[in-house]
């Protein structure tokens, strides 16, 4: 089971967090900016690299644009109740399912943490994923925020960090299991 954090180690994360999101450009710069990327191309271009490495982040910096584009985290907000890794999962591939009618406007990479955590990282054409918050009700069970919108150093190492973790662990965590919505 999750273990419950101090009230100072969550400020410390909040503090830290707030260091790479950012405010939502205004409205005009993120719907003006076209009709977004070729999802498809992505998901076929993520699944066939041999490695989750520099280069395929090389990749998908190429094709992000935040004028067209955006990057959002989620965090399942009811981790201390999880109970076993099979569950946890299992949490997972449900919500990847659900998701499903809206797959030619995202992309996602959802790991499960041996603290029975579940971490992800979102792609979606446009400035928001409230394209997934309809389609979806189990969003609702995540916090979600937005990384950028501009593609910065830290930007870049966070987003590294979920879709393409070095060495089987996100931010120090072992990750037991990878689902990827391609």
């Amino acid at each position: 089971m999750a273990e419950e954090q101090s009230p100072e180690t969550k400020a410390s994360a909040r503090q830290f967090m707030t260091g790479l999101m950012s405010a939502p450009p205004p409205m005009a710069t993120t719907t003006s900016g076209g009709d977004g990327v070729d999802m498809a191309a992505w998901k076929s271009t993520y699944k066939a690299a041999p490695c989750k490495d520099s280069t395929l982040m090389e990749q998908f910096w190429s094709i992000y644009d935040p004028s067209s584009t955006s990057i959002w985290t989620m965090v399942y907000d009811e981790a201390d109740s999880n109970e076993n890794l099979n569950d946890t999962i299992e949490i997972v591939t449900d919500f990847l399912k659900q998701t499903e009618s809206i797959q030619d406007h995202c992309f996602g990479v959802v790991h499960t943490l041996e603290s029975l955590e579940i971490e992800g990282l979102w792609f979606f054409n446009g400035p928001d994923p409230e394209q997934l918050f309809g389609a979806n009700k189990g969003s609702s069970w995540y916090t979600w925020c937005q990384v950028g919108p501009d593609a910065n150093e830290l930007v870049k190492k966070a987003v590294a960090g979920l879709l393409a973790p070095t060495d089987g662990r996100l931010n120090g965590r072992v990750i037991k299991d990878t689902q990827s919505f391609c």
